[in-house]
């Protein structure tokens, strides 16, 4: 149905994926009434978890969408390494459950929903794509004789007979055979071409999953038949509560799943195109790859963070650091050095760099062993360094209460980092963070071993339990856990929690509220800059507040 190009956006300084629709305007004039009415339709749909449509148009009788670029990649391609975890499926299904819910409340059936429609932002966060593409490949009917919209492998029964009422539970019926593909690597039907994979959707009963992963619980078995009841009215009525069930097993399950058999990996299968013809017969094989996925870590015991005092300045030290941050704001401000926002492949970012002022290392004592302060502030004092910049995408501040940084715009990330290269790279970093609004959505945390605005580590958490490490390089996003994003209960929703980051060697630990979450070894940086990090996946934008920022380094 198109072709999909990496593109920039120099206007708004970002990637864009360009969607190049595979019809010739001056051959069917008809199609350009629908593609706008369509382009349209798609262009109001707004979800965290659906990818948003920025611009549509046409250029030499080619129509275009241009769409948000996710730099993760399809969740096709993540099943391919090898069957998930089912607490990691729960959370993809969880994550984009609302937003099936979202649209369909409106009326709007996605038709095609698939792993290859479902594709991960540069912090593994899934979306989902094609929303429209498959009611304009309806429009294009008249000129293939085409009856049938959707991939065979994920078509509910309705889909395969032709029926013109679909309704939101035949993507619910998707996402049962989804969720069946990401625990096994394969589809629960297969066969040798696409119309007999079809025609098992309609005659065949649903395989136990328990019999090809004895580690999960049988009572999946219960969610995926209800999920694809081959009579619609015996589905569930929503993809939340489909989503509900699974977490509610997930959490119930309290061991890890098993490794599963080495065996199990995905089949070679057919890929087919969005719009498919039920009368021709094609196959087309994909080589596929498996790996192993590591379990996550038990959150075990941590020390508490090194003990310090934070004291605050006198009226005369503030009066006589005032005089001397006026002159060093008129000068960093005539050499470009003042400002925090930073570019890093997300809309919404400019650059910059945060200043922040000296601190002489001391040595403290920690339960174990002497650590050595390199900076710390409890923002107390508004001319501590930190940025106060406002803009229409987002804004730094100093309040009574601690530092917040907002960021105003979906898909954007901020940051404001320290001035110098504290220690000699084997550092940790702690910070108390937490998230002003409950009710909207973004990651946030800590970053280390900053080279430059192109190469760093990045440790965020979210007010839902979920966390994860990772690197951005050349430039490009990479979550360094294999299943992308953890969860955990040692992070408390909508309270403060006490957050580490330690860096040592090529050993990168996350510490939440004193609990090792997890780790990972990463060899490409050793040393830089520290800071902090916000980033928003919430159409109302999000604010976090920071307090207590420490940077420490192993003592002698």
């Amino acid at each position: 149905m198109a072709a999909v190009y990496l593109a920039y956006d120099p206007s708004f300084r970002r990637n864009v994926a360009i969607k190049l629709v595979s019809v010739n305007l001056q051959e069917n004039p008809v199609f350009r009434t629908r593609f706008e009415r369509e382009a349209q339709l798609i262009a109001k749909i707004e979800h965290p978890a659906i990818v948003p449509v920025y611009d549509f148009g046409e250029q030499d009788n080619q129509p275009y969408l241009v769409m948000r670029y996710m730099p993760g990649g399809p969740l096709a391609d993540k099943i391919k390494e090898g069957p998930l975890t089912l607490d990691y499926a729960s959370q993809i299904i969880s994550q984009i459950a609302p937003a099936l819910d979202a649209v369909h409340s409106q009326g709007i059936v996605h038709r095609d929903l698939k792993p290859a429609n479902i594709l991960l932002d540069g912090f593994g966060n899934p979306a989902i794509s094609d929303f429209g593409i498959a009611h304009l490949a309806l429009a294009t009917t008249d000129l293939t004789g085409s009856g049938i919209i959707g991939t065979p492998s994920y078509m509910s029964p309705e889909q395969v007979r032709g029926e013109d009422d679909l309704d939101g539970r035949s993507d619910i019926y998707a996402l049962g055979v989804i969720l069946f593909e990401m625990l096994t690597c394969n589809g629960p039907f297969r066969a040798a071409t696409p119309l007999s994979v079809a025609l098992k959707h309609l005659t065949d009963p649903i395989p136990s999953i328990v019999s090809i992963r004895p580690d999960l619980p049988g009572e999946l078995d219960t969610i995926l038949h209800k999920a694809m009841a081959k009579n619609r009215d015996l589905r569930y009525a929503s993809a939340s509560e489909l989503a509900l069930d699974l977490r509610g097993l997930a959490d119930a399950t309290q061991d890890k799943p098993k490794p599963a058999p080495q065996s199990l990996k995905p089949a070679p299968k057919e890929e087919i195109a969005t719009e498919v013809d039920a009368r021709e017969d094609s196959n087309l094989s994909f080589p596929s790859s498996t790996s192993q996925r590591a379990d996550s870590l038990q959150a075990i015991p941590r020390p508490s963070k090194p003990a310090t005092q934070f004291k605050r300045p006198s009226i005369l030290q503030i009066a006589v650091i005032a005089g001397l941050g006026l002159f060093l704001v008129a000068l960093c401000s005539s050499v470009g050095l003042l400002g925090a926002w930073t570019k890093f492949g997300l809309p919404g970012l400019f650059p910059g760099q945060n200043q922040t002022t000296d601190s002489t290392p001391t040595a403290i004592a920690t339960n174990n062993s002497q650590a050595i302060v390199l900076y710390e502030d409890d923002f107390s004092n508004a001319l501590s360094g930190w940025p106060t910049i406002q803009n229409d995408r987002g804004r730094y501040s100093y309040q009574p209460d601690g530092y917040h940084i907002v960021v105003d715009e979906i898909g954007a990330a901020v940051w404001a980092k320290t001035s110098e290269r504290y220690g000699n790279g084997n550092t940790s970093i702690y910070v108390d963070t937490k998230p002003i609004t409950e009710d909207k959505n973004g990651y946030y945390g800590l970053l280390c071993r900053m080279q430059d605005d192109e190469s760093f580590y990045f440790f965020v958490i979210q007010s839902n339990g979920s966390y994860t490490i990772g690197k951005y390089k050349n430039p490009e996003f990479r979550l360094l856990f294999s299943e992308g994003w953890r969860q955990s209960d040692a992070i408390k929703p909508g309270q403060t929690n006490h957050l580490e980051a330690e860096c040592n060697a090529d050993q990168l630990r996350l510490y939440v509220n004193n609990a090792l979450l997890g780790e990972v070894t990463d060899p490409d940086f050793t040393s830089g800059y520290s800071g902090l990090l916000a980033v928003s996946i919430d159409s109302q934008g999000f604010e976090v507040l920071f307090n207590n920022f420490l940077i420490t380094e192993p003592g002698q």
